[in-house]
């Protein structure tokens, strides 16, 4: 995040909810926890206001942005981690009540078209302003949830019809 600009962590904080965390999971205190370390290793810079808050300003430094990019270069074929409460419960719903997976069916419908109508809309916000690359990572949010929406509706539809059957 520091190599778009200077910033706090609670700027990077800010950010990293607006961005970043829609697909990463971030603990806060790694967001302060993490500078002081890259500063130790001289990849970024530290500088404390004298006054007030005093508050600690991050900048990235050209050490920072070479490990960036050999970061960037480096091969990336792990699996992408799924954690969805929605399909926990479908996986178990073989204890429960039929009611409770059409009223799962429909609130998990409900919340990836609230999802992916909030990525859309920030795809349109940023194509203002951001690079290509982020807005493509916004375009992904919102194929993967309109996809997984898609899923829901399927599946609410045959519940459906099998109790009208």
């Amino acid at each position: 995040m520091l190599s778009y600009s200077p910033a706090t962590s609670y700027d990077l904080k800010r950010w990293v909810a607006s961005t970043v965390g829609n697909f990463w999971a971030f603990a806060h205190s790694q967001l302060y926890d993490e500078p002081a370390r890259l500063v130790a290793d001289g990849l970024i810079t530290e500088t404390v206001e004298r006054t007030g808050r005093r508050k600690r300003t991050y900048e990235i430094l050209p050490a920072g942005r070479e490990a960036l990019r050999e970061w960037l270069s480096t091969t990336t074929d792990e699996q992408t981690e799924v954690r969805d409460l929605g399909l926990l419960k479908l996986f178990f719903a073989n204890f429960g009540d039929r009611e409770d997976v059409l009223a799962l069916a429909r609130d998990r419908h409900a919340a990836h078209r609230r999802r992916a109508d909030t990525y859309a809309a920030q795809r349109d916000e940023l194509s203002d302003y951001a690079d290509r690359w982020q807005v493509k990572t916004v375009e992904l949010g919102v194929r993967y949830e309109r996809c997984v929406e898609q899923f829901w509706a399927d599946f609410i539809k045959e519940l459906e019809e099998e109790q009208q059957s």
